[in-house]
C-alpha cells in the first residue's frame, strides 16, 4: 500500500512538471485543427448550398468524408504524441541529473526502480490516453460544427454524422488497440529510458547512433567474415523495434492488415487503422512478448544505472 500511494504521488509529480507535453500540446493541437475545421465547413455549406446539391449526394459525401477526417486527424495526434512522448522519455532521466535535482530526490526514501516505473506509466499510458481523449473530443466537436453548419442551411445531418458506423468503429478500434499500443512500444520506451539514465547530454543522439554502431559493425563483420548471416532481422530488432515501436500502429506494416483498408486513402493506411484490425491477436505472437521481457530488462538495468550514476 505504501508503495502504491508513493507511486501516485511520483506520477502526480511527472504530470505537474509536464503539463506542456502531456496536456497543453494536445490542446493547442486541438485548437488549431477545430479553428481550421470550423472555418472551413461553414464555406464548404455555404458553397455546397448555394448550389443546390441534392441532399443524397450531401449526406453521401459526409458519410464518405467522416473516416477520412478521422483518419486525418489520428494521423496528426500520432505523430505529436509520438514527439512529445520521445521529447518526455528522453529527458526522464538525464534532466535531474542535469539540474541536479536527482540529490534532492534520491534524499527521500523512493526506490529508483519505483521512479523509472512511474515515468514509464506515463509514457505508455498517460500520453497515448491523453492524445487519444483529445482527438476523440476534437472529432465530437467538428462533427457538432458540420452539424450546425447545415443545419443554418434547413438540413439535418445528424444521422448521417453520429449515426456513422465508420466513425464509431474507428474510434472502437483505437480504444481496443491502446494495450497493444503500451505493449507493443514498451521496448522502445524503455530503450530511451535506459539511454537517459546513462548520458546527460544528447540523449537524442545516443539513442539512434548505438542501434545504428550495431548494426554497421554486424554488417561489415558479416561481409568480412563471408558469413553471410543475414541483416534483415537484426534490422527489425534494432529498428523497427527499437527505436519506431512508439509510432501508433506501427505493427501493422508487419502483421495482418484488414482488406477493408482498401478504402482509405494510402496517407492514412498506417495510422489510421480499420474497423476489424484485430490487434488483440497480436498477444498470441512471440514478437510482443519478447518486446515486453526485453522493455522490462531494460528498464530494471535504467534503475540500476540510475543508482550507481545518481551523483
Amino acid at each position: 500500500m505504501k508503495q502504491l500511494t508513493t507511486l501516485k504521488w511520483l506520477l502526480k509529480r511527472e504530470i505537474w512538471e509536464n503539463k506542456a507535453l502531456l496536456i497543453w500540446s494536445n490542446l493547442a493541437l486541438a485548437g488549431v485543427i477545430l479553428l481550421v475545421t470550423i472555418l472551413g465547413v461553414f464555406r464548404w455549406s455555404s458553397i455546397v448550398f448555394a448550389n443546390n446539391v441534392p441532399v443524397n449526394l450531401q449526406v453521401e459525401t459526409v458519410s464518405a468524408g467522416v473516416a477520412v477526417y478521422f483518419n486525418t486527424g489520428f494521423t496528426i495526434f500520432a505523430l505529436m504524441m509520438a514527439l512529445t512522448m520521445y521529447s518526455y522519455v528522453s529527458g526522464s532521466l538525464s534532466q535531474e541529473r542535469k539540474d541536479r535535482s536527482i540529490l534532492f530526490w534520491k534524499s527521500l526514501p523512493i526506490s529508483d526502480e519505483l521512479t523509472v516505473l512511474s515515468k514509464a506509466i506515463v509514457a505508455l499510458i498517460l500520453f497515448p490516453l491523453m492524445a487519444s481523449v483529445t482527438l476523440i473530443l476534437t472529432m465530437l466537436i467538428s462533427m457538432f460544427a458540420v452539424y450546425i453548419a447545415c443545419a443554418i442551411h434547413g438540413v439535418s445531418l445528424f444521422a448521417a454524422l453520429f449515426g456513422n458506423g465508420v466513425l464509431w468503429g474507428r474510434i472502437g478500434t483505437m480504444c481496443l488497440s491502446l494495450p497493444v499500443y503500451v505493449a507493443w512500444a514498451l521496448p522502445t520506451v524503455s530503450w530511451i529510458i535506459l539511454v537517459s539514465s546513462r548520458f546527460i547530454r544528447r540523449v537524442s543522439l545516443w539513442v539512434a547512433l548505438i542501434p545504428i554502431a550495431i548494426y554497421f559493425i554486424f554488417a561489415i563483420f558479416n561481409e568480412i567474415s563471408g558469413l553471410k548471416m543475414g541483416t534483415s532481422g537484426l534490422a527489425y530488432v534494432l529498428f523497427t523495434r527499437g527505436l519506431f515501436s512508439i509510432v501508433p500502429n506501427n505493427w501493422m506494416s508487419n502483421f495482418h492488415i484488414s482488406p477493408a483498408l482498401d478504402a482509405v486513402p494510402n496517407g492514412a493506411v498506417h495510422f489510421g487503422g480499420s474497423t476489424d484490425l484485430p490487434a488483440w491477436s497480436l498477444f498470441a505472437s512471440a514478437d510482443i512478448w519478447l518486446g515486453v521481457i526485453a522493455g522490462v530488462a531494460m528498464l530494471y538495468a535504467a534503475a540500476r544505472v540510475r543508482r550507481s550514476h545518481g551523483e
